[in-house]
């Protein structure tokens, strides 16, 4: 039994907590469908594309904000329309000059007022009075905020108040980024989807103790993690390793896989506890054959998806879904392994001792 007894649906934890913002989830997702699944925001997004071709597409953001943009960005890809995803630290230090051309930028930011977000808007504001043109459409969790004044078009995720590790704002965003991307391509919204998928969460969720529980007998004694993934969901892999890093305070890493294979597979010990999404997608042959390479080699190892014949080790079933959406559901698993693992240390998720939930000093 988890260490964490607590019930869903009838909860009986403290309202707020880490826990109730991952179960909280479905709930935000349907509830972002509601709210947009009807609105004229995604015309004007498209119309405002289809009026600037010829502007470089840039998806920026800073933690669990730019893991949020990988599924976007392949998808953006996949329909002939390469999208530079770069950190806004990055951009405002290194790239500034890239402002000086004409961008249709994506900005994600759950406050809208960490420092990065306000040096690249003062930057974008300086290069608009030099005459070089941007557009700017932004995804922040509610109104008011600088980066949503500061945009032609903003976007809420409206998920509500939460603690600090980012949970359903995380999830909720990859929706709307979804719906973003599909905008900007031409492609209708299918917001019926969203919606399937927050009825695959409720399930999950439903029995997520006895779900979680192998993972965290085969993980709670690790020293350090290695989440690894392919596609879309390397947003997973690498919000993953946020989270553990931030709510649970272990050392994590999140890997592509192909990226492990080169190099950081040479730490597989028991003492390393591997988390491999195994989904059933074009690589799943790739990444069955790696979870038998780091069994054969001792490693720790928990697998998320479909089964690997032949195995025995810790694994947590997902059902199939799109790999563009797949990565809103694929996470839950990571976040109540982190609840697991941060209640087993004493710690309490979300509680930062040395960030926050907004960053003000670079």
């Amino acid at each position: 039994m988890s260490n964490l007894d607590k019930t869903h649906p009838e909860n009986t934890y403290p309202k707020n907590t880490y826990l109730d913002n991952i179960l909280e989830q479905p709930d935000v997702l349907r509830s972002i469908t509601q709210l947009y699944q009807d609105s004229d925001v995604w015309e004007a997004i498209h119309q405002a594309w289809s009026s600037r071709s010829q502007y470089r597409l840039v998806l920026t953001g800073l933690g669990a904000s730019f893991n949020a943009l990988y599924p976007a960005r392949y998808y953006l890809h996949q329909q002939g329309l390469p999208a530079l995803h770069i950190d806004t630290g990055e951009l405002i230090h290194y790239l500034p000059e890239l402002l000086q051309q004409p961008l249709f930028l994506v900005v994600v930011s759950q406050s809208g007022e960490s420092i990065e977000i306000q040096r690249l808007l003062e930057q974008i504001a300086q290069q608009r009075s030099a005459g070089s043109p941007h557009w700017l459409v932004s995804i922040t969790n509610q109104s008011g905020n600088r980066l949503a004044q500061a945009s032609d078009l903003a976007l809420y995720t409206q998920a509500g108040r939460e603690v600090g590790v980012a949970t359903k704002t995380y999830t909720s965003t990859l929706a709307v980024l979804h719906w973003l991307a599909r905008a900007i391509a031409g492609q209708p919204l299918h917001a019926q989807e969203i919606l399937q998928v927050a009825d695959h969460c409720d399930l999950f969720l439903a029995d997520w103790q006895v779900t979680i529980q192998p993972a965290f007998s085969a993980a709670k004694d690790a020293a350090s993690f290695a989440l690894v993934a392919r596609g879309p969901s390397i947003a997973s892999a690498c919000n993953g390793a946020l989270g553990l890093q931030e709510a649970a305070r272990c050392p994590a890493s999140g890997y592509v896989g192909s990226q492990f294979r080169h190099g950081p597979m040479e730490m597989i010990s028991p003492a390393l506890a591997t988390l491999l999404w195994t989904l059933p997608d074009q690589t799943f042959d790739l990444s069955a054959r790696m979870a038998k390479d780091i069994g054969d080699r001792g490693g720790c190892l928990v697998t998320m998806g479909a089964a690997v014949p032949g195995l025995d080790n810790a694994h947590i079933s997902l059902p199939r879904l799109s790999s563009w959406l797949s990565p809103i559901l694929d996470i839950l698993p990571v976040q109540l392994l982190i609840a697991e693992l941060a209640e087993a240390q004493g710690i309490i998720p979300g509680q930062f001792r040395w960030s926050g939930k907004v960053i003000h000093q670079e």
